[in-house]
């Protein structure tokens, strides 16, 4: 049976964005339906002792960041990707944070590490898209930093459905505790009572 800390944990949720979620199809789930499974995650940790992070790419400068072309340095100045998770716009979530990355994974270049490590996490929950990119290359970032890693499988998704099958059946489990969402919403409810 999962047990979880909430103090000491942090559900990121990767690259929920417009301009990702919407460029092509998801597999094994469509775009609605991971936003609809991370939405249950994200309510499920709504204002818990839990950190939420919404991690979001800055697509304009993503491959231009070296070298960066003087023709595209405007770019580093682009507005920021529009999050569709609903927790995103809701004022009453008072426990979520949100970190812009310029890379796949979630801490390379930005102060995630720090952010987590000043409020004493040290288990980070993860989910999002895609699963072979931006949720595996944070995943290995974290497990590379101690951190006790957990991987969603039904609230995260790819461009391509091997790809998905392959990093849940063959990788994750070296780094990660792999687990679902039936796992999770029950686990948060026992740490609360």
């Amino acid at each position: 049976m999962l047990e979880l800390n909430l103090a000491k944990t942090a559900v990121v949720f990767i690259d929920l964005q417009q301009n990702i979620l919407n460029a092509a199809p998801l597999y094994p789930s469509n775009a609605k339906s991971v936003i609809a499974a991370n939405d249950r995650l994200s309510q499920a940790f709504k204002n818990t002792p839990a950190l939420e992070v919404l991690v979001s790419v800055q697509t304009e400068t993503f491959q231009h960041l070296y070298p960066f072309p003087a023709e595209k340095r405007h770019l580093a100045n682009a507005e920021q990707p529009k999050l569709l998770l609903p927790i995103a716009q809701d004022p009453e979530a008072d426990n979520v944070i949100q970190v812009t990355k310029h890379n796949p994974g979630a801490f390379f270049g930005t102060d995630l590490d720090l952010q987590l490590r000043r409020q004493g996490i040290d288990t980070i929950i993860l989910a999002g898209v895609s699963t072979s990119n931006g949720v595996y290359a944070t995943a290995l970032d974290a497990f590379q930093y101690a951190y006790h890693v957990i991987v969603i499988e039904d609230a995260c998704a790819d461009r391509d459905l091997e790809k998905h099958d392959f990093f849940f059946t063959k990788m994750f489990d070296r780094i990660a505790d792999v687990v679902s969402i039936e796992e999770i919403v029950p686990a948060v409810e026992r740490a609360l009572s």
